[in-house]
């Protein structure tokens, strides 16, 4: 079974960040983004839900805390997750593996390739952190 992906965002983050994905690897199936602009939570919630159904997925939230990542998990069930902080390499790492491995290992490997394509760079004259 292969692993759905819906990157749940405020405003059109979460279109752009699938464009981004497919353009570099190519279009995917049981991928794509929500936008919850003007929605309410219900909406939202609603949304999320009609979306995935019942359908192993991983719901990609843009920032945690916040409506997309609180509605996503209160429309997830078993076989389900939601993942908040999505960037390219999560969704890169996601796509790249969702075939291959199980769920739970899925999600690890992700988030951890993720985390690894957050970085900071100082100038010239201060240190690497």
């Amino acid at each position: 079974m292969v692993t759905g992906g819906l990157v749940v965002t405020h405003g059109k983050l979460g279109e752009v960040l699938v464009h981004e994905v497919e353009h570099l690897i190519g279009r995917q199936d049981s991928f794509k983004s929500l936008s919850t602009l003007g929605m309410s939570a219900g909406e939202i919630t609603e949304k999320v839900h009609n979306l995935i159904g019942n359908d192993q997925y991983i719901v990609f939230t843009d920032t945690p805390g916040t409506s997309p990542t609180i509605r996503s998990y209160a429309a997830i069930q078993n076989d389900q997750a939601v993942v908040s902080g999505v960037n390219i390499g999560m969704l890169l790492s996601f796509i790249m593996n969702r075939e291959t491995i199980d769920f739970r290992e899925l999600t690890e490997r992700m988030v951890r390739d993720g985390r690894r394509c957050v970085e900071v760079k100082w100038s010239r004259n201060q240190q690497e952190i």
